[in-house]
């Protein structure tokens, strides 16, 4: 049995997988940062707490549990990696975080005298530059972001749901009415203005920070996903399972800000074996989350590691994702070590 203290957290924190998720997926972020003004209140400041210190406070053994699971995580130590393969120049692989908070957008000198160095820049999303481009793709295909004709939220919850629903989007802003249609995962990342990047600066997010300076040097910008593979991944979980996702966020005490706070901690650190972690280890729930990683974290890990050879075998080139598809065994390290290259962390 879990001592009460696990409970407690688990309770508070429960629907971890699909609260942390969304804001992994870089077309989710983008689109994001441009609907939460017409939803939420706008707020140019985004306090959070950090979870994990709270935790190390309240709670020593469980953080100390927490912390073994992470040093169990292969490949969880680094976000900057080396990427060698005989007969090839090198190459390397950089864990972003879709974020324009100061303590993300500052990055280590030895990635700096890589970065100025490389021919491509091949990140998630080719259209990063563009994220109006990319809200027009999701428009184009409604069914994703729609619930289907005769069906809207009061019709498929129970009276009680919707009025959590209802409470808990007015405490946003957000009359329920103009949601009653909308998939319960669009209704989430509507919900997500400081995750979108929207903090107390006006700098683009790391991912597109980096392309717009790679255009500046006049380095090739290229993609391993299109805008609609990452709105189908989160399109492909179901309704049932991402509305308890946002009824549990309404009901936790942490919200996204917090969430926020501490992965970018933790992203400052390099510690995605943590971060990795976080998002596996703290729910009851363990079925519904391992589904939720799958589809929209190891999935896609492996089809990125699969369109990424192309380059690699060209060399000198830089991958950039996002650092929760690093670490792990069906981590992008892992599978490109698979596919026969020597993969190295860079400290």
């Amino acid at each position: 049995m879990r001592n009460n203290s696990l409970m407690a957290l688990t309770d508070r924190v429960r629907g971890t997988a699909f609260r942390l998720a969304a804001p992994f997926l870089l077309a989710v972020v983008l689109v994001a940062s441009i609907l939460s003004p017409a939803f939420a209140d706008n707020s140019r400041t985004c306090p959070g707490r950090d979870i994990l210190l709270q935790l190390r406070k309240t709670d020593p053994a469980l953080y100390g549990t927490m912390l073994d699971a992470a040093s169990r995580v292969d490949n969880g130590y680094s976000i900057f990696w080396k990427i060698e393969k005989a007969g090839t120049k090198p190459s390397w692989l950089f864990g972003t975080m879709h974020s324009n908070d100061e303590r993300v957008l500052k990055l280590p000198t030895a990635f700096h005298g890589a970065f100025d160095k490389i021919d491509t820049l091949v990140l998630e999303l080719k259209e990063i530059a563009e994220p109006n481009t990319i809200a027009m793709e999701l428009l184009k295909h409604p069914e994703l972001t729609m619930l289907p004709p005769g069906k809207s939220l009061d019709h498929i919850l129970p009276a009680e749901e919707t009025g959590q629903i209802a409470a808990g989007l007015a405490k946003k802003g957000v009359p329920i009415a103009t949601v009653l249609r909308m998939r319960p995962w669009f209704i989430y990342i509507s919900l997500l203005t400081c995750a979108a990047g929207q903090g107390p600066n006006d700098k683009y997010v790391l991912d597109r920070q980096l392309a717009v300076q790679a255009a500046r040097n006049g380095i090739d910008v290229e993609g391993l996903e299109t805008p609609l593979e990452q709105f189908q991944a989160m399109a492909d979980l179901s309704d049932d399972l991402t509305m308890k996702g946002l009824l549990e966020s309404f009901r936790s005490p942490y919200d996204v800000n917090d969430i926020t706070e501490t992965f970018v901690g933790l992203y400052s650190t390099g510690n995605s074996g943590l971060m990795k972690a976080l998002v596996e280890g703290l729910s009851d729930d363990k079925a519904t989350d391992a589904a939720i990683v799958k589809r929209i974290v190891t999935d896609r890990n492996e089809v990125m590691a699969k369109r990424i050879v192309p380059y690699l075998e060209k060399g000198n080139v830089m991958m950039a994702v996002g650092a929760l598809h690093l670490p792990g065994d069906h981590g992008i390290v892992a599978l490109l070590r698979k596919q026969g290259f020597t993969v190295t962390p860079v400290n």
